[in-house]
């Protein structure tokens, strides 16, 4: 049987069997939720900095202090990258295309 304690201190629970509030029973087992309430908080704190990491302002939650815009600058280096590789392959192709007399 679960049950859920609506008034504690009027001992009434509520039977998610029955759909029913009923006094307390004394053969219900009591479970403390304070671990996994500390477990809960700590995925919540998780799920919250992947979330944070899609802005490249952040930091993340685990990270030395300081580098709250290393997400910024990784973008600008790997985009300033590939716009030189595809710049030279660019560069490569007229060049190739006029030594052929194509253009």
């Amino acid at each position: 049987m679960a049950a859920i304690k609506v008034l504690p201190e009027y001992g009434l629970v509520y039977d998610t069997e029955t759909g029913k509030i009923a006094p307390e029973s004394g053969n219900m087992v009591k479970y403390t939720m304070g671990s996994v309430n500390t477990a809960l908080d700590k995925l919540d704190k998780y799920a919250d900095d992947l979330v944070n990491s899609l802005a490249p302002t952040g930091s993340f939650l685990e990270s030395f202090p300081g580098r709250e815009k290393s997400l910024y600058y990784a973008g600008i280096f790997t985009n300033v990258f590939y716009g030189f590789i595809f710049g030279l392959i660019a560069a490569f192709v007229i060049v190739f295309l006029r030594a052929g007399g194509m253009i």
